[in-house]
């Protein structure tokens, strides 16, 4: 199905004042931009949390001055790692991948002028906004309050992610440009209409188990407060079971948020590799099957955390099957970026280094998994740091090094200018060092209270060892944020005095976000909407005069070799 919007969708027209402009502009391009400052900002923030963490758990007599004027009790600090997590996954990397690249880079790749509902996109941007300030406001009141404003704005987050899902899904359906067919779409914008269907389906949930939990809090109703509601019922009815309905619900977002935040990334490290290896994407057809496999499997596989919440004894043997299932597009994507890279003219830029470290978390994440399968390692780990390596490494820090190709990748779109590369590969290197040196222990942490055949009796020999890991995992975790201040500098120097980027495809891409002039938040596709002749991924095409062949270009002006 192609749906041609014949100038029925129009740019918007620039408004004068700097408020209204960049404020209130309804312009996708702006509120990309602004997805992307609200979570650079965010991720600054919690880096600097984890180094308080950190430091917190590897020397606890050192005096930390911000806790000191929050009076440093153990609530506060309980609290730390929720604002954290909630900075990260929310506004760094649900927000980052999906809702500031997919902003400003699903119309122009699909060939269309604008969101279907500029509004709505705009509405959806401030109220995300707002319930960032809900969440970091939440930890300097009372504890009791403070949750109670927690639920609130992550349940306005919630209602501005479905906005948003719903506007990626129509635009992507009714505005592509003519001849953008379905299979000639760029896997970017497969993977950012996928993310957008699992977004819908998930962000519904977790809106409505958060507005019942405020519903309980402020209203005495008992969606999930069992104790009113259970008095009248037989004494076979678990005291706790609306409380498991709540857990129930979580889950059932929980888990699925690890794809809203790494399905983004997929569409971008085979977007790049592609681009930076000259080479079409190895079987690009059955990669669009394993995005989608990754999307419904993932949606699946909720019940995997709550075997022990009262589910059917059946239940983890489907459970499991499911999320073993996971493996094989997993592994489809990763045959195609090997198979892709395979005797390409490989492009060592900064971003191809970033996706390629991407590739490598990704699978050390993952190969870590394996181990929590086991029941007896999984008993003892999960209040140590294995599950917490496996977690952030498989998810977080992947996820960030795919943003930061995507965002070295298109800087030059995005501001004119392009990116320090000597730099940028320091930070690179530095960062790539300092994630490993950091979460790598934490799974040898989570492992050893299981060295020897006798665990209890070697409990005083691996005392002796976590104070010293805890102290390499913190010196891990400066050399990483030392390195984010090196992109930091290269980030603001490129941005106001870096150099600027002359042609319109400096990286010499198909796709059709290149085929205009580098642009400006108020600038549009031109006069006319483009027409899609061929596939996103036209490179090395025998008898052409270049090694690629945008998709705009008609095939009579294809320019052939001598």
């Amino acid at each position: 199905m192609v749906t041609y919007d014949s100038g029925g969708n129009h740019a918007e027209t620039p408004r004068g004042g700097s408020v209204s402009r960049y404020l209130l502009s309804t312009d996708h391009k702006t509120i990309g931009l602004q997805y992307l400052w609200l979570a650079l900002f965010s991720v600054f923030a919690g880096m600097a949390m984890s180094l308080v963490m950190r430091i917190h758990l590897a020397w606890p007599s050192v005096h930390l001055p911000f806790f000191s004027a929050l009076g440093g009790t153990p609530e506060r600090y309980a609290l730390l790692p929720l604002l954290h997590g909630s900075l990260m996954v929310f506004f760094v990397l649900t927000a980052a991948p999906q809702l500031g690249f997919g902003n400003y880079f699903l119309p122009l790749q699909i060939g269309a002028r604008e969101m279907a509902f500029p509004t709505l996109n705009l509405f959806s941007f401030w109220a995300t906004v707002v319930s960032f300030f809900g969440i970091a406001s939440a930890f300097l009141i009372a504890p009791q309050t403070g949750i109670a404003l927690w639920v609130a704005s992550v349940s306005l987050f919630c209602g501005a992610a479905l906005c948003s899902a719903i506007n990626f899904a129509v635009t992507t359906i009714d505005l592509r440009a003519q001849g953008m067919t379905l299979p000639r779409l760029p896997l970017t914008v497969w993977a950012w209409f996928i993310n957008a269907i699992l977004g819908m389906l998930i962000f519904s949930i977790l809106l409505a188990a958060c507005l019942c939990l405020l519903s309980d809090r402020f209203f005495s109703t008992q969606f999930f407060s069992a104790l009113d509601l259970l008095a009248s019922q037989p004494p076979s009815v678990a005291p706790d079971a609306l409380l498991v309905l709540w857990q129930r619900l979580f889950w059932f977002f929980a888990q699925a948020e690890v794809y809203i935040a790494m399905l983004p990334c997929f569409g971008v490290v085979t977007h790049l590799i592609a681009t930076f290896s000259r080479k079409p994407v190895w079987k690009e057809r059955l990669v669009v099957l394993a995005l989608c496999g990754v999307g419904l499997v993932g949606f699946c596989v909720w019940g995997q955390h709550v075997f022990s919440s009262g589910l059917n004894p059946l239940s983890p043997l489907v459970f499991s099957v499911l999320a073993s299932s996971l493996g094989l597009p997993a592994t489809i994507l990763l045959v195609s970026w090997f198979a892709t890279l395979w005797k390409g003219r490989i492009r060592f830029h900064t971003s191809l280094l970033f996706v390629l470290g991407f590739v490598s978390l990704f699978v050390s994440g993952g190969l870590s998994g394996i181990l929590l399968a086991h029941t007896a390692l999984t008993a003892t780990a999960v209040a140590e740091d294995l599950v917490t390596g496996h977690f952030h490494l498989v998810m977080g820090v992947a996820a960030t090094f795919a943003i930061l190709g995507g965002l070295f990748f298109w800087f030059p779109k995005l501001f004119g200018r392009r990116l320090n590369e000597p730099l940028g590969k320091l930070h690179f290197w530095l960062t790539f060092a300092g994630v490993y040196c950091v979460f790598m222990p934490m799974h040898w942490l989570g492992l050893l209270s299981h060295a020897g055949k006798n665990p209890r009796a070697n409990l005083a020999a691996i005392a002796a060892w976590i104070g010293p890991a805890r102290s390499f995992i913190t010196a891990g975790i400066v050399i990483t944020v030392f390195a984010q201040g090196i992109f930091l500098f290269n980030f603001l120097w490129s941005l106001f005095r870096g150099e600027g980027v002359k042609e319109c495809n400096p990286w010499r891409a198909t796709t059709l976000e290149w085929s205009v002039a580098l642009s400006t938040p108020s600038d549009d596709l031109g006069a006319c909407e483009p027409i899609v002749y061929r596939g996103a991924y036209e490179f090395g095409v025998p008898g052409a005069a270049e090694d690629f062949i945008p998709q705009h270009v008609a095939p009579d002006r294809v320019a052939k070799a001598n």
